[in-house]
């Protein structure tokens, strides 16, 4: 990653949106809860995805001058809220951009409250599997390059 460091004292002021040579982000990602808090109550886990949306925004308008393709997107594994996360995704020496995701249909959803919440965000939404656990994809068509092919 050739931009700034994931930690737990993330600020927007660290990322460098000029767009440069060397300035890329490969898979970058930001967690809002990192010691799984969400896991314990369904409202604890409210807050951490209501949380991931404000960030999932304020990246969004710091991208908004950013000169390259992108991807932006929130992920959320269904029975670990530790490990929910927002991504920035870019063109990068390692030639993996751009992330095409395509759904699973029919796959059992374990925590009904969870898929309803994120499903009125208004974000688009990919739904697959991930080490045996259900995982979320949320972002808007509109913004950068999609996750999806149309």
């Amino acid at each position: 990653m050739g931009n700034a460091k994931e930690n737990r004292e993330y600020q927007m002021e660290e990322l460098n949106f000029t767009g440069g040579e060397d300035n890329w982000f490969d898979m970058w990602h930001a967690h809002v809860d990192w010691d799984g808090e969400g896991n314990k109550n369904w409202e604890t886990r409210k807050e951490y995805v209501d949380r991931l949306v404000t960030l999932y925004n304020e990246l969004k308008n710091g991208l908004t001058s950013y000169p390259k393709q992108y991807q932006l997107w929130i992920w959320i594994l269904e029975n670990d809220s530790s490990q929910d996360a927002v991504y920035i995704h870019t063109p990068n020496p390692n030639n993996n951009f751009p992330i095409t995701l395509k759904e699973e249909r029919g796959l059992k959803t374990k925590d009904k409250r969870l898929k309803d919440y994120i499903s009125k965000l208004g974000f688009d939404i990919v739904e697959d599997i991930f080490e045996n656990d259900k995982q979320y994809y949320l972002f808007d068509k509109s913004i950068g390059t999609p996750l999806t092919k149309e």
